[in-house]
């Protein structure tokens, strides 16, 4: 894989690399996206290491023909492949980092996890009756493994697995994602950031226009301050200038601190 920006640093007796890939065609909000994450890395005194659709290249190819092109569903394979490949490589904690997630807070510095650990969302919508709802869960555009976790093979065979059985009509785009992980948090528990969230719609454009209902709803919720958002590119469609002056201007984001 095409990689950048490497150094190699410890931390707590334990290498850390950051792992991010991209498309070479993305919008310009995703680039600063990916810039904070680079700054973040090299403040923490971490390696970070990036790649485009190279991240695709060792899929198995019935489960390329199978996903066809759910680029989402071929990432959340292509990107644990690459964690594995990673910590094999060179042991120590790999962190995966999606590439339309912001830092907001630089000096935030993560516990390094036992096994693995993932971002938890926060995520605020309307409801149907009226007023918002804020849903917490585990998600995957941030999450830690450590060399020698059974929790990345695990991850990998049942994704695998579930994708061989699924009839391709209901192949529902989060399914070996953060709904994956839903599912399995309930019963795992596993380690979670809850600094490492995700930006909804309904609070984006609370955080560009004026805080109202939606980011009252967050406050209320008891989520800390994040040190990063996921934007969520794949809900991006009709927010591009919302999502350049966030990403420009994550200083907007301090509205949901209260």
């Amino acid at each position: 894989m095409a990689k950048m920006g490497m150094q190699s640093v410890m931390n707590e007796d334990s290498p850390v690399v950051i792992l991010q890939s991209a498309a070479d065609h993305h919008p310009a909000w995703q680039s600063t996206c990916m810039q904070t994450v680079r700054e973040w890395a090299t403040i923490q005194g971490w390696q970070y290491q990036f790649t485009d659709d190279a991240l695709f290249t060792d899929l198995p190819s019935d489960f390329v023909k199978k996903v066809g092109h759910r680029t989402p569903i071929l990432a959340d394979l292509g990107r644990l492949y690459w964690l594995r490949d990673t910590l094999e490589q060179l042991g120590g904690v790999a962190i995966w980092i999606d590439a339309d997630t912001l830092c907001i807070d630089p000096a935030w510095r993560p516990g390094l996890p036992a096994h693995a650990a993932f971002g938890e969302e926060h995520w605020v919508q309307s409801e149907k009756a009226g007023g918002y709802r804020c849903f917490k869960t585990p998600h995957n555009a941030f999450m830690a493994f450590r060399a020698g976790n059974p929790i990345l093979p695990f991850l990998i065979h049942v994704t695998e697995s579930l994708i061989e059985r699924v009839d391709p009509t209901k192949m529902a785009p989060q399914m070996v994602g953060p709904k994956l992980l839903k599912a399995l948090h309930s019963l795992a528990h596993f380690e979670l950031y809850p600094e490492a969230g995700a930006l909804s719609p309904a609070l984006l454009n609370e955080i560009v226009t004026e805080p109202g209902a939606a980011v009252a709803c967050y406050q209320a919720s008891g989520a800390p301050m994040p040190a990063f958002l996921n934007l969520c590119a794949s809900l991006s469609d009709g927010y591009a200038d919302q999502l350049l002056a966030v990403a420009q201007e994550p200083q907007r984001c301090a509205v949901l601190a209260g």
